[in-house]
């Protein structure tokens, strides 16, 4: 990998972070004290829909799709033992923080519930009365920050990452079209999502077949290409703003918006930087602060998130300002604490960052 394609990748996946970090800031309908305080109007709603439900959903996609390119990239054949490398380094850069933050959620909430002015913001069971059995599934299967399913089920994949290289080999692009069907009429696979998996095996496919990701993939009408995602994202948002009764049309529109979502960012970012070293920027240094970012980022910003609403009141424009101000709150706090982390305790910081 040259150096060209090594900052993109570092420069989209802090870009992909901060869409993530917005697409959880939804605040449409939050309970507090076991009361519903609804914040759906039209204007409130358009808006969220739009950023949250609409252009930063491509994120997750992109980055299973980065995943997977990066787990095949210089792999030399499909034998097993090719693998184990592999997997051993996954070990220590999925699993083992996977790990530490789904402790340190559990711990995080565990105290706030036992705190009686942060009680009334949990409305669902409370974790000393988890049994056994629940506090083992909220550590490994669906632990308090949500947002560990992506490396839940990206470790999954890894692990059956051989099976999917033969079903590549064997198939070659069917194999995309095989799973692009799976995640466009959304296939359940119990074990990991079906948008993991397609996204995941788009990666593979890249790095199998050597194809190069140095070179821009729009050469021309890449400003095309953004303004028809953008059309179709706001057609969609308005198509739920009045509640359009054909379901399939929105998840059509939704599926379109994703795929054309992730050539647009991964085209702009070609179109912009490619005859510029973007390292010799100033922002570039908060790049290194991503996975920390996504792994902090809850729920710390629920906090926020609930505690502006509750400040600002439920009027419209109080919502749009705890929308945008809670999630701006939260990178700019993520950032500073990464930054101390890694400073002051760097061995700490590797180990929960997977070595970042």
């Amino acid at each position: 990998m040259n150096k060209y394609l090594s900052d993109k990748l570092k420069s989209i996946s802090f870009i992909l972070m901060v869409m993530v970090v917005f697409l959880h800031s939804y605040n449409v309908g939050i309970k507090y004290n076991n009361q519903l305080v609804q914040t759906d109007q039209y204007i409130n709603l358009f808006i969220q829909n739009a950023i949250s439900e609409g252009f930063t959903i491509i994120a997750v996609p992109l980055f299973f799709i980065i995943s997977g390119y990066l787990l095949f990239l210089n792999l030399k054949n499909g034998r097993l033992n090719t693998f184990l490398p592999k997997f051993k380094k996954r070990l220590k850069t999925l699993v083992v923080p996977y790990l530490f933050w789904s402790l340190y959620g559990l711990v995080f909430i565990f105290i706030l519930q036992a705190i009686p002015i942060s009680r009334p913001y949990f409305n669902n069971e409370l974790i000393i009365e988890y049994s056994l059995l629940k506090l083992l599934n909220t550590i490994f299967i669906k632990p308090v920050p949500y947002q560990l399913w992506f490396v839940r089920d990206l470790v999954i994949l890894i692990l059956l990452s051989p099976i999917l290289y033969r079903i590549i080999k064997i198939f070659k692009p069917l194999s995309l079209v095989l799973f692009l069907f799976t995640w466009l009429y959304e296939f359940n696979f119990v074990i990991f999502s079906n948008e993991a998996l397609f996204f995941f095996m788009i990666g593979l496919y890249l790095a199998i077949n050597k194809i190069s990701l140095d070179q821009p993939i729009l050469k021309k009408n890449y400003a095309l290409l953004i303004v028809f995602w953008i059309i179709i994202v706001l057609i969609k948002t308005w198509l739920i703003s009045i509640q359009f009764e054909d379901e399939w049309m929105i998840i059509a529109l939704n599926k379109l918006s994703i795929l054309i979502g992730v050539l647009s960012l991964w085209g702009y970012y070609d179109y912009k930087f490619k005859d510029t070293d973007i390292s010799k920027t100033k922002i570039f240094p908060l790049f290194q602060y991503s996975f920390f970012l996504y792994a902090f980022h809850e729920p710390l910003l629920s906090i926020f998130r609930k505690g502006f609403q509750n400040l600002f009141g439920s009027s419209e424009i109080s919502s749009i300002s705890a929308y945008f101000l809670a999630p701006i709150t939260t990178i700019i706090i993520s950032i500073l604490i990464a930054y101390f982390l890694k400073k002051n305790v760097h061995n700490l910081y590797s180990i929960v960052t997977g070595g970042r």
